[in-house]
């Protein structure tokens, strides 16, 4: 169990963040959030990112911290700047990754969160480790009515689609049902993100257990296409 010291030492200012069974890394990354150093949390999330790839880095540093800030924030109803600043750190070398990206060919997944979903950095990590294995997508973001998803994957028709959802109150089976429904069904759904039970999906759809699941699903289905028409 991870202990936290009651003062939390000089930089915690009477708080530290707890980051569970993470390494240094995560606790260096969550003495410069509760520091307010965007500059020490952005060379800790591009270090990272350079040595252990999207996924890596996701699971290995940033998700360990931010569950940290959350549980904080849960128990004393602060941090909520700590939370911005590392959040839009996190975006933006996210970012960075997608336009280093030398992904070809058409766009064939789909990334979208959930109707009135707006916690969008698992999302973005995806993203990222899309565009790290080169592989092309279309990116939606946050909040996404039903009715403009399904009108996107008619008008795109892509083979996956992706549908996060953080919290249970977002997570209404009946958007996946209607990309099920639509008229140019993808191959793949997949239900993405905690708010989802998995008893309570659709036949036919898929949930995810982690960041690298959905990259080696994603990735299938575009290996399966690649194979089916011949590039």
């Amino acid at each position: 169990a991870n202990r936290v010291r009651p003062g939390g030492g000089r930089d915690g200012g009477g708080q530290t963040i707890p980051v569970g069974r993470a390494g240094p890394a995560a606790r260096g990354l969550a003495r410069a959030a509760m520091r307010l150093d965007s500059v020490a949390i952005g060379e800790a999330i591009a270090h990272a990112l350079a040595t252990d790839g999207v996924v890596g880095t996701w699971e290995g540093l940033l998700r360990p911290v931010l569950v940290g800030i959350g549980e904080r924030h849960a128990a004393t109803a602060g941090l909520i700047d700590v939370e911005h600043l590392v959040s839009r750190c996190v975006s933006e070398a996210f970012a960075t990754v997608a336009r280093a990206s030398s992904a070809t060919g058409p766009a064939r997944i789909l990334l979208s969160c959930a109707d009135e979903e707006q916690h969008t950095l698992p999302l973005e990590a995806l993203a990222a480790a899309l565009a790290e294995a080169g592989v092309a997508y279309r990116m939606l973001g946050a909040r996404v009515p039903t009715a403009a998803l399904v009108e996107a994957v008619n008008r795109t028709g892509p083979a996956a689609v992706v549908v996060w959802s953080h919290i249970r109150a977002t997570a209404d089976p009946a958007q996946l049902s209607a990309l099920l429904a639509s008229p140019r069904r993808p191959l793949l759904v997949l239900a993405a993100g905690p708010g989802w039970r998995a008893d309570s999906l659709p036949a036919g759809v898929v949930r995810p257990v982690d960041l690298a699941e959905a990259v080696s699903l994603a990735l299938a289905v575009r290996d399966s296409l690649d194979q089916s028409t011949g590039a």
